[in-house]
């Protein structure tokens, strides 16, 4: 996970940077730029990624292919990772916070252009590359993944906090790099436990993390952006409150324990 993280973060690393100085001569150039990129990924997964389910196990669908299966991420709640789930929508939504209004807060605050804001938002990828490429691994098996949430969590509220303090250039650099350091872990510590308290079908596990986690990047800018407008530094208060709540929730559920959890799949389906 700590893996695939830091080739998600290596990606970001470099575009909001280049997206930033390409938005100096023209807004309209980034999002042409990103176009041309998706195709060149579009071509590349049609000729170089491989299915990864054999033949023998794959099964074929009749009739049509539900795609919004809103009752599967209700029940999935009741399920032994329910909890699991519900952190991951919680606190992506906490993050969505920051990511969705930096911008504008740079602006607000600051008065900061996007050729600045996009080198703060590189330097936010460098220290999420890093961290997860260097410290997922060591700390996970150190301290294992439910300490690490619970300290991320812990560390991602603080980190709130600490950005409303800092007021200049330097102090937002050190300040965005702590926070995020402290939620690099966060993920792919939440997406190892779920799938390890899964003995059966990690792939609907992992589905299922992963729809949850959209669901907190669709409300998180929603209410960032309509709480921005009554007063800017209120999605990073917000952000650090639910991050704490966050972290109360996981003192009192979140355990490294109970092995013995069934497939997402055969639970769903027995209800």
């Amino acid at each position: 996970m700590g893996i695939l993280g830091a080739a998600m973060a290596l990606g970001a690393m470099l575009g909001p940077g280049l997206g930033g100085w390409l938005a100096g001569d023209s807004l309209s150039t980034p999002f042409f730029i990103a176009a041309g990129l998706s195709l060149v990924s579009l071509l590349l997964i049609l000729a170089l990624l491989p299915e990864s389910l054999p033949v023998e196990a794959r099964q074929r669908s009749e009739g049509k292919v539900s795609t919004v299966q809103l009752g599967q991420l209700w029940r999935a709640l009741f399920s032994p990772i329910g909890v699991l789930l519900f952190m991951v929508a919680l606190f992506s939504f906490a993050l969505t916070n920051f990511e969705a209004v930096f911008g504008l807060y740079a602006l607000e605050k600051f008065g900061y252009g996007p050729e600045r804001v996009g080198t703060i938002l590189m330097v936010v990828a460098v220290v999420s590359t890093v961290g997860k490429a260097a410290l997922t691994g060591p700390t996970t098996k150190r301290w294992g993944e439910a300490k690490v949430i619970k300290a991320s969590l812990l560390a991602g509220s603080v980190g709130f906090a600490v950005l409303l303090l800092a007021n200049t250039y330097v102090t937002i650099l050190l300040a965005t790099g702590f926070f995020i350091l402290s939620k690099t872990l966060l993920r792919p510590a939440a997406f190892s436990l779920i799938s390890k308290q899964t003995t059966g079908g990690q792939g609907v596990a992992m589905g299922l993390s992963n729809s949850f986690m959209s669901l907190g990047r669709i409300a998180g800018p929603i209410w960032a952006g309509s709480i921005f407008d009554i007063n800017f530094n209120y999605p990073y208060l917000s952000g650090s409150v639910i991050m704490f709540v966050g972290f109360l929730i996981s003192l009192a559920w979140v355990s490294p324990g109970r092995k013995e959890i069934t497939s997402p799949r055969v639970q769903l389906a027995s209800d």
